[in-house]
């Protein structure tokens, strides 16, 4: 049978930002693509642009200083770089919603938890007060939030934060979307409400056949949670595999960085660390930006950036001068 085309493909995405002194490109050439019904982890290290790539996704970047220099972001063969704003506002939050980092301040304080979720119900639905009200019980439902007939008058302060984040899951769903970017869901919860959020969005995903961009630092969600995974380094994607082949055979240095300084069943194993920090997106270091800090660099790493190689079977992708040039078969 033929396989389905990708629902969101991205090409050669660039975005910067600039401002009087310089120009800074936080995303530099990105490629990917998420399947249907499947999740795809953007990983890395704060400040690598993976928040700027999802935002980047639903034109969220405030321009100026904000610009989209390159590249084609394609959702159901429709380029969303090209729709106008009204356009882009039927797309946000009906078809690919997002669910915000911080959710102690992504909820508006001065409004109920049943009216922000309605909100959305009724711009993209055309739906009276009385049925988002009636959609917005069964979602805080959904959700798993106790007492949903009480829960819904209340207010962001009177909720814990794994409640916040329910209610952000809530809106994000209310329009029943085809892609949902999650960027960071767990952040500031503890290990046991982040494990109910986690599950909470394996059981919907399979539930609606939804797709998710899952934007995270932390490999261990990625192992629990995602199909697929992109590494991303100082605005670029460096290997892009299956979970499973990522994990059992990490081609790129920092990936091979970022899975040694994660902690061992053995107590006793010391942690590793990557040497040196993350470049400033504006100062970057010629070549490959990642190689002042790699343990495999050469003198081709300092002058030239890596061309992305492909394996064999197509599915397991690096960009790294260790490898055989030209993007052929490894």
């Amino acid at each position: 049978m033929p396989t389905r085309p990708p629902l969101l493909h991205i090409e050669n995405l660039t975005t910067s930002f600039h401002t009087n002194d310089t120009v800074v490109q936080a995303v530099r050439g990105v490629n990917l693509h998420v399947n249907q019904a499947e999740t795809l982890a953007i990983v890395g290290e704060s400040g690598c642009g993976k928040s700027v790539t999802a935002l980047s996704i639903l034109r969220l970047i405030s321009m100026p200083p904000g610009r989209f220099d390159s590249g084609q972001i394609k959702f159901n063969n429709q380029d969303l770089l090209s729709l106008s704003e009204a356009g882009m506002q039927k797309v946000r939050g009906n078809d690919i919603s997002m669910i915000f980092q911080e959710p102690m301040t992504s909820l508006n304080p001065i409004f109920t938890i049943g009216d922000q979720i309605g909100e959305a119900i009724i711009q993209h639905q055309s739906a009276t007060g009385a049925e988002a009200r009636k959609q917005t019980l069964k979602l805080l439902q959904k959700v798993l939030i106790p007492s949903p007939e009480t829960r819904i008058d209340q207010y962001p302060h009177e909720l814990s934060g794994g409640m916040k984040q329910r209610v952000m899951i809530a809106i994000a769903i209310a329009c029943r979307p085809a892609l949902l970017i999650a960027d960071e869901p767990t952040t500031a919860l503890d290990v046991t409400i982040q494990d109910q959020i986690l599950s909470l969005l394996s059981s919907l995903k399979k539930d609606s056949e939804m797709s998710i961009l899952l934007i995270t630092h932390n490999l261990g969600i990625v192992a629990q949670f995602a199909d697929r995974v992109n590494v991303m380094y100082s605005g670029k994607i460096v290997e892009e595999a299956s979970v499973d082949s990522l994990f059992e055979n990490p081609m790129h240095p920092y990936t091979r960085g970022l899975l040694n300084s994660l902690p061992k069943d053995d107590s006793e194993s010391k942690l590793e660390s990557i040497s040196g920090a993350v470049p400033h997106p504006a100062f970057l270091p010629k070549g490959c930006a990642f190689h002042p800090r790699c343990k495999d660099a050469m003198p081709r790493c300092q002058q030239q950036p890596p061309l992305t190689n492909t394996t064999k079977e197509n599915t397991h992708k690096v960009a790294c001068w260790l490898y055989e040039e030209g993007g052929e078969s490894l």
